[in-house]
């Protein structure tokens, strides 16, 4: 034990300036030894860019899209633990050319790791090369289609349209992409499967008029977000003012009855067979489902209007018409029949002017494109109006040509009123 306390008592001022020469040597050579080292991906940021200018890929957060690779060479203990979340680029395009090829240097670098000093411990930087090119910023008004949904309607309900049908998207960004994007537009698309029953139902009972049938569910807010595919894919928020607005109409599917149970009857006969089949020759033949009414043949038995609004219905219940077609029994068995809305321009203009004004949207700046997409729904209701019988059987008119007369039979008829889906 004395002779290792003797070890180090004895000369230790020579033995303690041995250690720190030592220890010194250690420092500089470690801090002398070079090391290089590849981070990949390290983000650009750019500052002090001219309001009237752009950068293709620029972010709303001040980082350009595209990141580059850095190779760096320095001190060895420094540059290996570096990590590409421990820096960033930073550019300043102040006074910058419109084109540029950028070389980075320290000055560029951005230590984000609080004990790390690059300017200190890096010798050399080197990357790919970079071409930075700066647009016009140019700021304008994309339009929106909207598109037909997908999914599909809650039980019950029937899709009929979106309302506003146009809306457009204010977009800035570099001129030449923003002009393109404005060619080709944006889309939003929505998913139906997303609107629950019970949602409507809430609606349907806020309704208070006798056409509380056609429910419109507002959108949302998270879904009023649109992608902007100019340098980089961004998501943003609808901000056309008129997105507020922004719903999904549905119609509540019912059988509606035909007050009066009365249809009209017509038959035509093509000229082409006139000679041998004509009003005169073969004339409609009352039975238990024809009658006469002033000379006017009727269909007058219980009858349901479905796949149409009450407010379609109640305006056109006085213009329906069935024609039976006539043609030769060796032709066609059973005569082929089709709906017939008589003088329909006319139940249309009544229709939207109905609406216009319960909607109070007869002026003001979208009157016309809300006028058209009420006619629209209102065609779209002609194509897709049908009869039933009180059964909840669509309507079947069997009709044949007999010797003197065409007969008209409806089978499977019943007088009990239909249940609502």
């Amino acid at each position: 034990m004395e002779s290792l306390i003797y070890f180090f008592v004895y000369q230790w001022q020579r033995k303690l300036l041995a250690l720190i020469i030592a220890l010194s040597v250690w420092f500089f050579v470690s801090h002398s030894i070079t090391a290089i080292k590849t981070i990949p991906a390290v983000p650009i940021r750019v500052i002090n860019l001219p309001t009237d200018k752009t950068i293709p890929g620029l972010m709303p957060n001040g980082f350009l899209s595209k990141r580059m690779t850095l190779t760096l060479t320095g001190t060895k203990d420094v540059v290996e633990q570096l990590e590409p979340g421990d820096l960033e680029i930073l550019l300043d395009v102040s006074n910058s050319p419109r084109e540029s090829l950028m070389q980075i240097t320290k000055k560029n670098l951005i230590s984000l790791n609080p004990d790390i000093n690059l300017s200190r411990h890096i010798t050399n930087i080197t990357h790919p090369e970079y071409f930075l090119r700066m647009s016009q910023l140019l700021v304008e008004k994309i339009p929106v289609i909207i598109h037909h949904p997908i999914g599909n309607p809650p039980e019950g309900y029937e899709f009929l349209d979106i309302w506003p049908i146009k809306l457009s998207q204010t977009v800035s960004g570099p001129q030449d992409l923003v002009l393109a994007l404005k060619n080709k537009g944006l889309e939003l698309t929505f998913n139906l499967d997303h609107i629950t029953k019970e949602e409507l139902d809430i609606i349907k009972t806020h309704h208070h008029d006798i056409y509380d049938d056609e429910i419109g569910f507002p959108v949302p807010d998270s879904w009023k977000k649109i992608v902007i595919p100019l340098a980089i894919n961004i998501t943003e928020q609808l901000n056309d003012p008129e997105a507020k607005h922004l719903h999904v109409n549905f119609l509540r599917k019912s059988f509606i009855p035909i007050k009066g149970d009365i249809v009209s009857l017509n038959v035509f006969y093509p000229l082409k067979y006139s000679a041998l089949i004509n009003p005169t020759t073969h004339a409609l033949a009352a039975n238990s489902f024809v009658q006469y009414e002033h000379d006017i043949p009727i269909l007058k038995f219980p009858l349901y209007g479905y796949n149409v609004s009450k407010l379609f219905l109640d305006i056109v219940k006085g213009s329906l018409q069935l024609d039976i077609v006539a043609a030769p029994k060796l032709e066609r068995e059973t005569l082929e029949w089709s709906i017939d809305i008589v003088n329909h321009p006319h139940l249309e203009d009544t229709y939207v002017a109905f609406l216009l004004s319960s909607t109070k949207a007869h002026s003001g700046p979208r009157s016309l494109e809300r006028e058209e997409h009420y006619r629209a729904r209102f065609r779209t209701y002609m194509q897709d109006f049908a009869l039933y019988t009180a059964n909840q059987q669509p309507l079947v008119l069997d009709s044949t040509l007999e010797e003197k007369q065409i007969t008209i039979k409806v089978p499977h008829t019943s007088l009990l009123p239909p249940k609502s889906p």
